[in-house]
């Protein structure tokens, strides 16, 4: 019986599961594994929940326009306004220069504020400045998103735009002048989610297709049994934390026979890797890029009201579209969203020198980093604002800053257990690297990750993202 075991279940893991129940046949079962204690304790669920369509290098630009798709038809099938607060959204770049108050926010050094730490890996394989706009430079210099949105896309947003100025469009819980704003995507291509409730409802939608949580777990070996005659590979899968033992002190452990791993565990990619292959011939390269954010709420911007009209959940009038703001502020680039659910994210600081933990409930908020991110939101959005909640969370960076979909070569996994795969499926893949993206490149991924373990022909073109 065909069987797939997913290494963890964040938001590529649980859309590679819902993608499988969708396209595999009945019998196949499913797997998710995730060590943390807590699911969606790091980018799944504390990432601004930012989507958009064709903000992309072209390696990853039919990616990107295949998951827009399918966050907007999995939003229309499943009423994702009011489920995970799905939305379109409009894109505006605010020059900073009217705002003394943000230009200086940083009064410290900030060595550590961006990916410096990690940028000579990074650009070490030449693909940055190769990929034109959509590629990470932005990130490894410190810049805005907004950099990466080519100028005949914002010509197109800004002539379908009613002027700035006037527009209704203009998100009343920014502190802004309208001469500071300018627009740089349209509802058509931008949208927004609640990334935590996403996940949350692609988990239940896996629970009730049959898929097998493990969790808190992880996987410790591949072993086979030789007098087993089917030969198959097991994953040997150990519970922690209050599942760790039996009843008589036992470590508590389930052998799953596989033929199919992926390894979506974002930053701890390697880690997993490792464990599985220990003596491979090369390991995935991935560095982690930390992210501080903060919550709050506006009695400017109060939650979207759900129209039950199936056309108005996928096109919300005017005054009920969500808004993405981009900028700069004393050594980072703030980011600043507005969500269907009625809070304002704020983000952008990514320092460098910030370790990656063993499990990501473990990540240590410095709050001399919170601090810098209120001093913007106090400035641009008013010292009225009600804080709710502040975040540090991690997401994967690849050494060509694109993410990385492919199926691992049998000799890149060396000697030992393997799941073998039959008839051009299953095997050993991964799926990470999607740095800032990992949201909005999701349901993709997913769909195109399926179509690899299932032999079959992929929705879009990611022969550029099987190089790793």
């Amino acid at each position: 019986m065909p069987t797939t075991v997913i290494l963890g279940a964040g938001i590529i893991g649980l859309s590679t599961a819902h993608s499988l129940t969708q396209l595999a046949p009945p019998n196949h079962r499913i797997h998710l594994v995730d060590p943390a204690p807590q699911l969606f304790s790091s980018a799944s669920g504390k990432a601004a929940g930012f989507v958009a369509k064709d903000w992309f290098s072209p390696a990853v630009a039919p990616l990107g326009n295949l998951s827009f798709a399918l966050h907007r038809a999995l939003a229309d099938k499943h009423h994702g306004r009011a489920r995970w607060g799905y939305s379109e959204s409009i894109s505006y770049s605010l020059d900073h220069t009217h705002y003394d108050e943000i230009a200086n926010a940083s009064t410290r050094p900030s060595p550590g504020s961006s990916v410096d730490g990690h940028k000579d890996e990074i650009a070490a394989s030449g693909t940055n400045s190769s990929d034109g706009p959509g590629g990470l430079d932005w990130l490894l210099n410190n810049a805005s998103r907004a950099t990466v949105v080519e100028g005949d896309a914002v010509e197109k947003a800004q002539s379908e735009s009613a002027d700035v100025e006037n527009a209704v469009d203009l998100p009343l819980w920014l502190r802004a002048k309208p001469e500071a704003l300018q627009v740089i995507s349209d509802r058509k291509s931008t949208a927004q989610v609640h990334p935590r409730q996403l996940c949350e409802f692609l988990l239940e939608q896996c629970l009730a297709a049959g898929v097998t949580l493990h969790h808190p777990a992880r996987a410790t070996k591949l072993w086979r049994d030789e007098t087993d005659p089917e030969g198959f590979t097991r994953v040997r899968v150990e519970y922690l934390g209050p599942l760790a033992q039996t009843s008589g002190g036992r470590t508590r452990t389930v052998d799953i026979p596989c033929d199919g791993i992926v390894i979506a565990a974002g930053c701890w990619t390697p880690q997993v890797f490792a464990t599985l292959f220990p003596n491979a011939s090369r390991m995935p390269r991935i560095t982690h890029l930390a992210g501080y954010s903060v919550t709050f709420k506006s009695k400017h911007w109060p939650p979207v009201p759900t129209p039950t009209d199936k056309q108005a959940l996928r096109a919300p009038t005017d005054s009920s579209a969500c808004h993405a703001i981009f900028t700069h502020a004393g050594g980072f680039a703030p980011e600043i969203f507005s969500r269907a659910t009625g809070d304002v994210w704020l983000g952008g600081l990514n320092p460098a020198s910030t370790p990656l933990p063993e499990l990501p409930t473990e990540a240590q908020i410095d709050p001399k980093e919170v601090e810098r991110l209120l001093t913007v939101a106090y400035v641009l959005c008013g010292e009225d604002i009600e804080i709710r909640g502040q975040a540090l969370c991690f997401r994967p960076v690849s050494a060509s800053g694109r993410p990385i979909i492919t199926r691992m070569h049998e000799a890149d996994l060396g000697d030992g257990p393997k799941p073998g795969g039959h008839d051009g499926a299953g095997g050993v893949y991964i799926a990470t690297g999607h740095g800032p993206w990992g949201i909005s490149l999701s349901l993709g991924t997913g769909q195109v990750l399926s179509e690899l373990v299932l032999g079959r022909k992929t929705s879009a073109d990611v022969s550029a993202l099987m190089k790793w």
